[in-house]
């Protein structure tokens, strides 16, 4: 399982300024947070082949951080919805591997690939968001995206 430096996504689970417990960098925005797109394999036969395997989004609250003086309620939901996009992705990149990879030998020849493709897709939006959003600043544009991204998750998570 995971240390407790990492928070798996979860629904029901929030965001808050007690999980960015990483040292602020003093020459960069008001926060920053590491999110990743990891798998695991979860069960593999060795007389079949077949392979399951799982993708999560996960927090790394050692390398998040906040600075004091920004840590507000808007700055908190412009993060959250960085770590809800990674969830989004971590579901389409779940469904595209458990169609397309069954067996250890599809795990070898195409994993890579499915993983690279989804995770560049995952990339350019976190930026895009970023861009659009200013950074969480432009709130018009933030409750856009918060309202576009609490309904895709919905829709994926029914």
């Amino acid at each position: 399982m995971f240390s407790q430096k990492n928070i798996e996504w979860n629904q029901k689970n929030r965001l808050s300024f007690d999980d960015f417990i990483g040292e602020p960098e003093i020459s960069s925005a008001a926060a920053a947070s590491a999110i990743n797109i990891e798998y695991e394999i979860i069960s593999q036969s060795i007389w079949t082949g077949k392979i399951k395997i799982k993708i999560k989004a996960n927090f790394n609250k050692e390398k998040s951080w906040a600075k004091p003086e920004f840590k507000n309620l808007q700055l908190l939901a412009h993060e959250q919805g960085h770590f809800d996009i990674a969830q989004i992705f971590a579901i389409y990149m779940q469904r595209k591997v458990n169609n397309e990879i069954k067996t250890s030998q599809d795990f070898h020849k195409k994993f890579q690939i499915v993983y690279d493709q989804i995770y560049n897709e995952y990339f350019e939006f976190q930026n895009k968001y970023e861009i659009d959003t200013n950074h969480g600043s432009d709130v018009p544009k933030q409750d856009e995206y918060d309202t576009m991204i609490k309904e895709k998750l919905n829709d994926l998570l029914q």
